[in-house]
């Protein structure tokens, strides 16, 4: 995987969720392990995204990658609870 990733790492593409200009790097990284979870919709028209994603993640991975997001407000809550426990309350 990462032989084939750093040959689109100076991509870049606008990010509709951030507004600007970002590399594939970025977008294969933001989630951590997982790049992020719009970058077919973002790429399909300049690499082969869909080659990449599945030559470099597992079925489990990608259904992940591809899971609609959180509702806000359950995102909110579980930010909410994650600070209280680190500040232990």
């Amino acid at each position: 995987m990462q032989q084939r990733a750093v040959e689109f790492d100076e991509l870049s593409t606008r990010c509709p969720m951030l507004g600007h200009q970002v590399p594939f790097s970025y977008c294969r990284q933001c989630g951590g392990a997982l790049p992020c979870r719009k970058i077919a919709d973002c790429w399909s028209g300049r690499i082969d995204i869909l080659g990449f994603l599945n030559s470099s993640f597992s079925e489990e991975e990608l259904l992940q990658i591809t899971a609609p997001p959180k509702p806000k407000l359950l995102q909110i809550v579980e930010l909410a609870r994650a600070a209280r426990d680190r500040n232990g309350q």
